[in-house]
């Protein structure tokens, strides 16, 4: 009698979305202690206490480009790969950066609530509107990776000017490559596309914020260390800092009475970029992709600790047809 295909047991930390193909050798379990392989998001660390806590894991997945609580080395010492799935979020993130762009410079919560104050005429040019149009503006990008790069794109659709500064880049993938220093100095809107690091850690803060334009817009889809938030509230109570539209911040979530609430120009949204009916499909899709390549005996394209040594394989239960 032969053997039976091997199945790999597979925890992940959200509802599987509908559009998510789920293989025949997976099985789902209910947690983390019984899987081989585990599709995380940004919430929990994943790092040696918990991969001494899990001694079947054999990789985890970040589902998602951001691994701030993924610790590659630290896994790495228990046998457990890492990786991340850094395309699945591009398109809703972009998209929404560029929601939150539009939002803040054109107002549109100020004049939604001139209309619940009981103005149905709204603001008017000369009357406290400080709508911008972004035809011949300059977009200021932090960053020039996937996310950033297709917002760029869409800022020149508009019209506007893209200036880039990304340290790890010699050429531009869309717009001027420059310093930091004409980002701060010749941009409208600043948007912060940079992972979060010790030397990202409140890029944006008080000096920064007054090298930049007056009414300047700063929007961030990034992660909610990249700005200091004092700083920032500070520079919009001062009208410095024309607006700010932001999908992360420091704390996440803010406090109910956090000052950069309740304002008229800046938006709020809590950390749902990605939150796409298509993204989240392409989010643990990626993932799932991911960890399933490594059970089975490959090699991920978004292995984040390239050095990761993999466990042996017993191959007589693997189906060549699920081989990468």
């Amino acid at each position: 009698m032969s053997d039976s295909p091997q199945r790999f047991r597979i925890w992940v930390d959200r509802p599987i979305p509908p559009g998510v193909n789920v293989p025949a050798d997976v099985e789902l379990v209910s947690g983390p202690e019984d899987a081989d392989g585990v599709v995380v998001g940004a919430d929990q660390p994943w790092d040696d206490d918990a991969c001494r806590r899990l001694p079947r894991l054999k990789v985890v997945a970040r589902s998602g480009i951001g691994y701030d609580n993924v610790n590659p080395a630290a896994c790495a010492a228990h046998g457990v790969a890492t990786c991340n799935a850094p395309d699945a979020p591009t398109v809703s993130t972009a998209e929404h950066a560029l929601a939150l762009m539009l939002a803040v410079t054109k107002r549109l919560k100020q004049s939604e609530r001139s209309l619940t104050d009981g103005n149905p005429r709204g603001p008017r040019a000369g009357s406290g509107t400080r709508a911008m149009e972004l035809d011949g503006r300059t977009l200021g990008l932090v960053g020039g990776g996937r996310i950033g790069s297709r917002l760029g794109c869409y800022a020149e659709a508009l019209g506007m000017t893209v200036l880039l500064s990304d340290p790890y880049l010699d050429a531009a993938p869309v717009g001027e490559l420059v310093g930091l220093d004409r980002i701060w100095a010749e941009a409208d809107v600043v948007s912060l596309h940079a992972p979060a690091t010790p030397e990202t850690r409140h890029l944006v803060n008080a000096a920064s914020l007054a090298a930049m334009q007056p009414g300047v817009v700063i929007v961030n889809c990034a992660r909610g260390a990249l700005v200091d938030h004092p700083a920032l509230v500070a520079a919009l109570d001062s009208g410095h800092v024309g607006g700010a539209g932001l999908d992360v911040t420091d704390p996440e979530p803010l406090p109910p009475d956090h000052p950069l609430l309740g304002r008229d120009n800046v938006v709020v949204t809590p950390h749902v970029a990605s939150s796409t009916t298509v993204g989240v499909v392409r989010l643990v899709g990626h993932a799932l992709e991911q960890v399933l390549i490594w059970l089975r005996g490959g090699t991920p394209e978004h292995l984040l600790d390239p050095g990761a040594t993999h466990p042996a394989v017993d191959r007589r239960f693997i189906d060549p047809a699920t081989m990468p």
